[in-house]
């Protein structure tokens, strides 16, 4: 597509927020009332009252709330055009008679069209960076969406070589997929500061052969690439890889292969047990809770608390439109904490505790939590704005802000978005993609890749 011009004046300008009450998410939870923020080539430069060179961009937020951008752990920007086409299906027949037919039938032009759709959702929402496990056919066009987007990004092509009800067209040879997955993975990362970075994403155990998950093992220490998968999502599906592999569930399976000596990151892990916990210990393992998808195929609910006693870092993902039906991730921190006060009492998961699973946790969860997901000088401006005239956010003077935000915002409480510095959404409006010409042009992709699908809907 053709891109926007850049929003700043200059592209290396400095540029001054205003006024703003920032939350900072640092280990304090330090609020700043009526603060500037200053920003300088993509980092925070100061906060306070900072002196303020020539030539920055001043932009007025003063009553404004501004937060570290939303980082979303678990992502399918791949299935955005599956939007309300499986549902009322658990995990098994949810995949099997809907999204692998469908996900089989993306080109690289479908998928570009498809996951820019994604981004922009993203965008306007508040998320400055995912982590995405990617799809198989389309691969290349959605990873070249991820880097138009100006999204910051964990992404990768989806890896599957088996299993029941998987089409031809995902079942790839082993060898051939782990060869093309690394030179997919040297086009698209740039380099350990960049905003892009590979991912290695077997997609579950069942359908991974037992030389799959080897050969990512083995790439991934040689390279340094984490893996993402799914994992104790449902009961379903664990028993279904007992049945597979002698007994052993999930976290047992990638213990014994030795997966657990990367970094390993799951998305759900709602069955996790205290066994589990244990096998994980000083290993680099992250959790990735999705609670709309949870709820959604009828999965169970993640015990946010059993991870954070065992001292795993814990993010938040939408997961996908196909299965959430969103891509706001305001929405979910919010469920989050609501189903952990459920689950355990009403003062077991705060307002903070929830922001901070798409802030200062998610960016642990990630292994970026020297780069982004506080606000403190010398991290990268991954910053979002909430404005402040939305009657959601309307409180007495007494109320803590974390509060606020965590159980009263949403994407219409979005106004201003930036990732390194860069303005990517200003006064609620993307200023790099063109969003009308997404539409459009989704639109008659989704057309011809149902058509090609053959799937009766």
């Amino acid at each position: 597509m053709i891109l926007k011009e850049s929003s700043s004046p200059v592209p290396d300008s400095p540029i001054l927020l205003r006024g703003g009450t920032l939350l900072t998410l640092d280990a304090g939870a330090t609020v700043l009332p009526g603060a500037d923020l200053l920003i300088r080539e993509g980092r925070i430069a100061s906060l306070g009252s900072p002196e303020v060179p020539p030539g920055t961009r001043v932009m007025d937020v003063s009553g404004c709330l501004v937060l570290p951008g939303l980082i979303q752990g678990h992502l399918h920007l791949g299935q955005t055009f599956f939007r309300g086409l499986a549902e009322e299906r658990r995990l098994l027949s949810w995949l099997r008679e809907r999204i692998w037919p469908l996900e089989a039938a993306h080109d690289d032009e479908s998928a570009y069209w498809c996951s820019l759709l994604g981004a922009a959702e993203c965008l306007l929402s508040g998320t400055t960076t995912i982590q995405d496990i990617g799809i198989g056919p389309g691969a290349a066009g959605l990873l070249k969406a991820i880097t138009e987007s100006g999204l910051r990004a964990f992404a990768g092509q989806c890896l599957m070589d088996s299993g029941d009800g998987l089409p031809a067209a995902m079942r790839l040879d082993t060898d051939a997929a782990l060869a093309a997955t690394e030179a997919l993975g040297d086009r698209f990362e740039d380099g350990p500061e960049g905003r892009q970075r590979y991912a290695l994403n077997p997609r579950f155990i069942l359908t991974c052969s037992d030389a799959l998950w080897v050969g990512i093992r083995d790439l991934s220490l040689r390279r340094g690439w984490p893996v993402h998968t799914h994992a104790l999502e449902q009961r379903d599906e664990t028993l279904a890889v007992r049945n597979l592999k002698g007994g052993r569930d999930e976290i047992e399976y990638f213990a014994d292969q030795g997966v657990l000596t990367t970094d390993l990151r799951i998305a759900h892990g709602v069955w996790a047990t205290g066994e589990h916990l244990k096998l994980v210990r000083g290993s680099r393992f992250s959790v990735v809770h999705c609670p709309s998808s949870n709820l959604k195929l009828g999965s169970g609910i993640a015990d946010l608390l059993a991870f954070r006693r065992a001292g795993v870092p814990v993010g938040v993902g939408t997961d996908a439109t196909a299965c959430s039906n969103q891509l706001d991730n305001f929405a979910e921190l919010r469920l989050a904490a609501l189903l952990q006060k459920v689950k355990h009492g009403p003062d077991a998961f705060s307002g903070l505790d929830a922001l901070r699973l798409a802030t200062s946790e998610g960016a642990r969860a990630l292994g970026l939590q020297k780069e982004i997901g506080t606000i403190e000088p010398g991290k990268r401006a991954d910053l979002v704005v909430l404005a402040s005239d939305r009657p959601e956010l309307w409180a007495a003077p007494q109320a803590d802000p974390h509060d606020l935000v965590a159980f009263g915002a949403s994407r219409s409480t979005v106004r201003h978005v930036l990732i390194e510095g860069k303005v990517e959404v200003e006064d609620g409006r993307l200023t790099r993609l063109d969003l009308e010409e997404i539409y459009r042009e989704s639109e008659r992709c989704l057309g011809d890749l149902i058509r090609r699908s053959e799937v009766d809907l």
